[in-house]
């Protein structure tokens, strides 16, 4: 009788944790590099700032004219690359921990999904908030844009919002689909992933080009411009998504 009452005291004294603390355990443990995480992406893209400006001064003090041609700059692009390759280092860092802490195939997906977005949200606020740095400065009294550049920072606040964030999320998704990949196939799984991907890509350019239809495309992106073209990105975004959890379910979580 003891024994059966201590056995169900036990049982009834351990805390099992619910969904939602499991999903945001996966989310902490995502953070608890924070350098790698949060601060080497901002150091990163600071340098590439100094860089930019030194070179902006230098022309304006030169030429002692407004500088032309920067609302394209592609400068802040690393951050949506560098999106996609966190994904697949963070999965493969710690998938396996995870499961170690009990964490289920579901609840690591979702709670890197969280992480990331909770990133996603990071780096939009504060590249729409310099982005307005440089149009209440007119460019920093040079006609300089980084921030502002044509591809998601001359809309209305709304636009910028929405170009950056999905912008990074379908980075991410594209991440999470080659880390998926990489956990539950290693490095053969990639070669073959980037097979399909190049593959899928010199197919769509020889079909384009055997029936004269760049004319077509470019017309399409400037008509659908930055908002229209990312908003059209949420399909692969999504279907990147669902692929790569349904390949993690299938992952070992030993190596």
């Amino acid at each position: 009788m003891t024994a059966i009452s201590t056995t169900a005291a036990l049982r009834d004294t351990t805390a099992v944790p619910s969904t939602g603390r499991r999903i945001w355990n996966v989310t902490r443990l995502h953070f608890a590099n924070r350098f790698s995480m949060i601060a080497l992406p901002w150091i990163i893209i600071g340098f590439i700032y100094l860089v930019n400006l030194v070179i902006w001064i230098s022309i304006f003090a030169s030429t002692h004219e407004q500088l032309t041609g920067t609302q394209w700059s592609g400068s802040t692009m690393y951050i949506f690359v560098y999106f996609g390759i966190a994904a697949v280092q963070a999965m493969n860092l710690t998938f396996r921990f995870a499961m170690g802490m009990s964490a289920t195939r579901r609840d690591y997906y979702l709670g890197t999904v969280v992480a990331f977005a909770l990133q996603g949200l990071l780096f939009t606020a504060v590249c729409t908030l310099l982005s307005y740095v440089e149009d209440w400065t007119n460019g920093y009294g040079m006609s300089a844009h980084m921030f502002s550049n044509i591809y998601m920072g001359t809309g209305p606040l709304w636009q910028r919002l929405f170009t950056a964030f999905f912008a990074f999320m379908f980075c991410f998704a594209l991440g999470a689909l080659a880390g998926s990949v990489f956990v539950r196939w290693r490095s053969n799984g990639l070669y073959l992933l980037g097979a399909i991907v190049a593959v899928l890509g010199v197919g769509f350019v020889a079909v384009t080009t055997l029936t004269g239809s760049w004319p077509a495309v470019g017309a399409w992106f400037a008509d659908s411009r930055t908002v229209g073209v990312v908003a059209w990105l949420l399909i692969p975004m999504v279907v990147s998504a669902v692929i790569g959890y349904f390949v993690l379910r299938k992952a070992p979580s030993r190596a």
